[in-house]
C-alpha cells in the first residue's frame, strides 16, 4: 500500500544509518588494537577481525531489497562494504562523504522527479478542484492515441509512449501501464512497472506533506489540500478496492473539516458533495445539492450534482423530473466552460423519441 512506502523508505535509510555507526565503531576499535599491537600479540588479529567486521556491517545491519529499494536497500550498503573491506578507514569515509554529497547537491532527474507533485504544486498554495468532464475530454485526447502505439511493435515509441502515460497520470493512463506490465517486451514492461512504482511514491510523497500540513495548521486550506489529495490518489486507478474506499472516505473527512473551518467557502461544499458521490454516500450528496439549489452561483453545480446523483443510483425517473425542472428554470449560467457546456446538453429539447422514454419510465415507476 503506497501510505506505507514511505515509512519503508525511511525504515531502510535507518537501516543504512545504523550500518555506518556500527561500522565506524569496528573501524574505530580496528585502529585502536592496531596502534596497541605491542601490548597483547593477539591484538593484530582481533584488529583485522574488527576490520572485517566494518565492512560486513553494511551486510548485517541492512536488508536486501534490490526490487523494492534498489539504491538504499541494495546498491548502496554493498558498495560501501566492497570500499570498506579493501580500503581500510579511506573507503569508509569516501563512501560517507560520496552519498552526503549526492544528498546535499544532487538531484534525480529520473522517472520519479518528472512527475512529482502531481496532486498539489506550487507549495500547497492552491488546491485542485478537478472537474470531470475537463479530465474525460483529457484523456479521451491524449491516453486513448497512445493505447495504439502500445499495440505496435515499434520499440521506441511504446518506450516514450509508457513515459507519457507516467506523465500523464490519470486513471486511464494507469489503467493502460497495468496493461502494459505483460508486453512482449521486457524493456516496456520495466518500464512500465517503474512508472506505477513511482506514480505511488509520488502520491505516498504528497499525502506525507499534506498530512503534515494539516497537523500543523489544522486549517480550511490545509484540510482542503489534503482531502483533494487523498481523492487524488482514490480516483486514480492506483490503490486497490479497499484502499480506493478508505481513501474517499478520508477525503470525505477532510472536506467536511475544510467547510467546518471556512463556511462561507462556496467551492469546499461543492468539492464535499462531489465527494460524497465517489464514496457512494448519495443521501449526503444529495441534501447538499438540494440546500444549494437556493444559491444562484451554486444552482447550476447543484442541479448537475443532483442529475449525477440519480444517474448513479439509477433513478432514471427522478433523473427525467430534475430535467424538467431545469428547462422550466431561467437559463441559468457559469464560469466554468464544461459545467456549462453540461447545462446546455441537459437542456436541449428531447427528441419525439426521447419523449416517448420519459412516459415510459414515468408510466413504469407509478407501476412500480
Amino acid at each position: 500500500m503506497s501510505f506505507y512506502r514511505s515509512k519503508v523508505i525511511r525504515r531502510a535509510q535507518l537501516r543504512l544509518l545504523g550500518a555506518f555507526v556500527a561500522s565506524y565503531l569496528f573501524a574505530g576499535g580496528a585502529v585502536w588494537l592496531y596502534l596497541h599491537r605491542d601490548a597483547v600479540s593477539w591484538y593484530i588479529y582481533a584488529a583485522v577481525a574488527a576490520h572485517i567486521f566494518s565492512g560486513l556491517s553494511f551486510i548485517l545491519f541492512t536488508a536486501a531489497k534490490p526490487r523494492a529499494l534498489p539504491g538504499t536497500g541494495f546498491y548502496y550498503p554493498r558498495i560501501a562494504a566492497l570500499f570498506t573491506l579493501f580500503m581500510p578507514l579511506i573507503g569508509l569515509f569516501g563512501v560517507t562523504m560520496t552519498l552526503l554529497a549526492a544528498r546535499v547537491f544532487m538531484k534525480s532527474h529520473g522517472l520519479a522527479e518528472e512527475y512529482k507533485e502531481k496532486a498539489y504544486e506550487g507549495g500547497g498554495i492552491d488546491i485542485d478542484l478537478p472537474s470531470d468532464i475537463s479530465e474525460f475530454l483529457y484523456e479521451e485526447v491524449d491516453v486513448h492515441p497512445i493505447a495504439d502505439i502500445l499495440t505496435g511493435t515499434d520499440m521506441e515509441m511504446k518506450r516514450g509512449a509508457v513515459n507519457l502515460l507516467r506523465r500523464i497520470g490519470s486513471a486511464e493512463a494507469v489503467k493502460l501501464l497495468r496493461k502494459s506490465l505483460s508486453d512482449e517486451s521486457a524493456e516496456v514492461r520495466f518500464y512500465a512497472h517503474t512508472a506505477l512504482t513511482r506514480l505511488e511514491e509520488d502520491y505516498a510523497q504528497a499525502l506525507d506533506k499534506a498530512r503534515f500540513r494539516a497537523e500543523k495548521y489544522d486549517s480550511a486550506q490545509a484540510h482542503a489540500e489534503l482531502a483533494s489529495t487523498y481523492r487524488n490518489y482514490a480516483r486514480s486507478g492506483l490503490p486497490e478496492v479497499n484502499m480506493q474506499e478508505r481513501s474517499m472516505v478520508l477525503a470525505c473527512d477532510h472536506w467536511r473539516l475544510a467547510v467546518q473551518k471556512d463556511q462561507e467557502n462556496k467551492d469546499y461544499l461543492m468539492r464535499l458533495a462531489e465527494s460524497y458521490v465517489d464514496s457512494k454516500n448519495f443521501s449526503d450528496a444529495l441534501s447538499i445539492y438540494r440546500k444549494s439549489m437556493n444559491d444562484s452561483e451554486l444552482e447550476l453545480e447543484s442541479r448537475l450534482g443532483s442529475c449525477r446523483v440519480f444517474f448513479e443510483v439509477g433513478n432514471f425517473i427522478a433523473l427525467f423530473q430534475e430535467v424538467e425542472q431545469m428547462r422550466a428554470r431561467p437559463e441559468l449560467d457559469s464560469t466554468d466552460p464544461f459545467k456549462g457546456g453540461i447545462y446546455k446538453f441537459w437542456m436541449d429539447e428531447p427528441t419525439v423519441g426521447d419523449k416517448s422514454l420519459m412516459e415510459n419510465f414515468v408510466k413504469v415507476g407509478h407501476e412500480i
